[in-house]
């Protein structure tokens, strides 16, 4: 069941290659715009992500990063994962810089594990996502959620 919700969530997740951000807050904000919700709660999620990654850092290491948090601005989890062109300082223990961003935001009761189990999923298997190069250099949205299927096993 797991790899067939992963799979489900990747196939929905939105994707932006290549954003041209200087600073974490700025690519959380742009990554939460990607999300396609009513723009009068834009602000209030990407405050919601902004808050939580001023608690701690969401640098897992190896160059990736989790912003995430959970809102009653959404109905259902959302994943919006970016890639900059320049790695992005986001604090994380490693004090490498961030390649790739996933952002998860569920509502707060949300009665599914989805937001976990993808949260696991992507701090198990961190280590061969920011090895494989490919996901660095691929151009089209469709190569890379096929690359991530990949990686994670779906």
């Amino acid at each position: 069941m797991e790899k067939s919700l992963i799979k489900k969530i990747l196939e929905n997740a939105k994707i932006m290659l290549d954003i041209d951000a200087q600073e974490k807050f700025q690519i959380i904000n742009e990554l939460v715009q990607s999300l396609k919700i009513d723009k009068d709660k834009e602000e209030m999620l990407a405050n919601a992500v902004i808050q939580r990654e001023k608690i701690g850092s969401t640098g897992i290491g190896n160059g990736i990063a989790i912003p995430h948090t959970r809102s009653m601005v959404v109905k259902e989890l959302m994943v919006a994962i970016g890639r900059p062109v320049k790695p992005i300082d986001f604090g994380a223990q490693d004090k490498k810089p961030v390649r790739l961003v996933f952002l998860l935001v569920a509502p707060p009761y949300a009665s599914k594990r989805e937001y976990l189990i993808l949260l696991g999923k992507i701090a198990e298997t961190f280590n061969e996502i920011s090895a494989d190069e490919k996901l660095f250099s691929i151009d089209k949205e469709e190569d890379f959620k096929a690359e991530l299927n990949k990686l994670f096993g779906v």
